[in-house]
Formats: structure tokens, sequence, C-alpha cells
């Protein structure tokens, strides 16, 4: 290989050719997705990444949403949708990680990654990146709860409790955001009056949508998702 292509390998992409050059490491014994397969831009394009190690093994808990397994998942990376892939999130360090038939597991490329979905105990989290401007109300990787004429997001993150552990380990804990779009602005959602408030405009329509439903006791910030069915009554009564 010419010292001018290797120049423009990723770290993962050299790592891979070394073997190939030294210990008689078979190419083919990646395993990817079919299109992958046959257009090698494609598996430059999905490799385009960091090597991954894990920094918090003697942590209780873990970094992950979820579940700390792999599960499967889609990615989409500048406009371009990759399916049947392993993937991990990590919401302490807002990142996507990327796993394969052989060594390394890397960290995806953030500025090339669009949006990307994980299916777990049959529900699907679609997960798009917001970008990283710090002046933005939303920013890094954001689930999507909701998307109408109105919007609901979630932001995940787990945090380190240092030493929390009989004193000896960390520990990881899960907390999350709510934001509501609705027009142009998207507000952070502190709980269930400042959600319904809102939404004052039809509050009288919300009131009775709550009460038949017998929805009002069910709507509970720890779980989001309890707010989607209002957001769908109310996009379908505005004007």
């Amino acid at each position: 290989m010419a010292k001018s292509a290797l120049y423009y390998l990723t770290p993962v992409l050299f790592l891979i050719a070394s073997r190939v050059l030294f210990s008689g490491f078979v190419q083919s014994a990646w395993e990817y997705p079919a299109v992958i397969q046959k257009n090698p831009s494609d598996k430059q394009l999905l490799l385009n990444g960091r090597i991954w190690r894990n920094q918090y093994s003697k942590a209780t808990g873990d970094q992950f949403f979820l579940t700390n397994t792999f599960l499967k998942g889609s990615v989409t990376l500048n406009g371009r949708r990759f399916n049947n892939l392993e993937l991990q999130y990590d919401i302490t360090n807002d990142e996507l990680i990327l796993r394969t038939e052989s060594y390394p597991v890397i960290i995806m490329n953030k500025e090339m990654v669009d949006s990307f979905n994980l299916t777990f105990d049959r529900r699907n989290y679609y997960i798009i990146n917001a970008g990283n401007d710090t002046s933005a109300v939303l920013k890094g990787y954001i689930n999507v709860l909701y998307k109408g004429p109105t919007a609901l997001y979630v932001k995940y993150t787990k945090k380190i409790q240092p030493l929390a552990v009989d004193g000896r380990y960390d520990l990881f804990y899960q907390v999350h955001s709510v934001y509501l779009k609705k027009g142009t602005e998207i507000v952070p959602v502190a709980g269930k009056r400042k959600f319904l408030s809102l939404l004052e405009d039809k509050k009288k329509e919300i009131r009775y949508f709550l009460r038949i439903n017998r929805l009002s006791m069910k709507l509970n910030q720890k779980d989001p998702a309890t707010f989607v069915p209002v957001l769908r009554y109310y996009d379908s009564i505005r004007n």
C-alpha cells in the first residue's frame, strides 16, 4: 500500500491495515452489512472514529443507555443509512459506540452522525444529533419521543457519584431533561404542571381529555412518554 494512501486512513483502518500486512489477518473476517461489503468507501465512512476503551471498569453500574449490552440498531452518517449494526449509547460521555465482528470497538465520529435508532424490549428509540452549539437549548444526542406540529425531546445522561459504594467505588446514576417544542420555541419541561401550562391555549379541551381517559394521575416527569398521548391530542385539535 502506498504511503500516501496510509496517511489518510483513520486510526481504526490503520490498525486493520497493519494486521493485514504484518500478521496475515484476513480482511474477509470482518462482518459488515452487505452494503458495506460491496463498497469500501462505505466501510471507511462507518469506521471513521476513535478506538473505544472502557474508562469506568471499577465503577458500580455502567455508563450506557438502557443496557450495558450491545443493541441492534441503525445509524445515518452524512445522510447515508447503515442498518443491522451493534451499538451502545454512552450517555455519560454522549458518544455512540460501534462493535464489529473483529477488534477494535470504536467511538463513532460524532460530527458525521445525523441520527441513530436502537431497539430494546420491542421498543424503538430514535435519537438525533442536535449539534454542539453551546448557545442552543438542545445539544448533542437527543431522544425524539414525539414529533408532530409539536415535539417532545428527552436528553438522557448518567453522572458519577464518587466513592458512593463502600467509600471505595464510584456509582453511576441516571438523570434526564425533557423539552417541548411548540412553534419555533423549545422550552424545558420541569414536571407535569409546567407541561400543561405550555398547552394553555387548549386548557379546557386538555382537561376533558385527561378526565375521560383517566390520564391526569399518569402524567409523570420520570416517564416522559406519558406526555405523548396528550401532545397527540393537542395537535389534533389545534387550528
